[in-house]
């Protein structure tokens, strides 16, 4: 972006969407006039002191050992890592 394209629109602005599969992002172009931004999805971050959880290891088997119903290891990979942000996502927030 130029000087003179902020100076004439100096709300806009661009955000990454996430993607559950794809390694491509769309982007989000906002020209700030709306008022309200859409909201940002929380992003899954792993955290290492789930480990320390008794409980964790077993909620990993049980969740990584459901069956999946593909035969190509990159989706069945992706299917079950999948399941596991979904079922962590925000896990042990309110212990650690």
């Amino acid at each position: 972006m130029s000087e003179g394209w902020e100076d004439l629109f100096p709300l806009v602005s661009v955000r990454k969407l996430v993607r559950e599969i794809s390694d491509h992002n769309p982007l989000l172009l906002s020209s700030g006039e709306e008022g309200r931004e859409a909201p940002k999805p929380r992003e899954f971050r792993f955290d290492l002191s789930w480990i320390m959880d008794d409980r964790f290891l077993p909620l990993v088997s049980k969740i990584w050992g459901r069956r999946v119903f593909s035969s190509d290891p990159i989706d069945i990979l992706n299917i079950k890592l999948k399941r596991f942000k979904t079922y962590f996502k925000g896990w042990g927030s309110d212990k650690f």
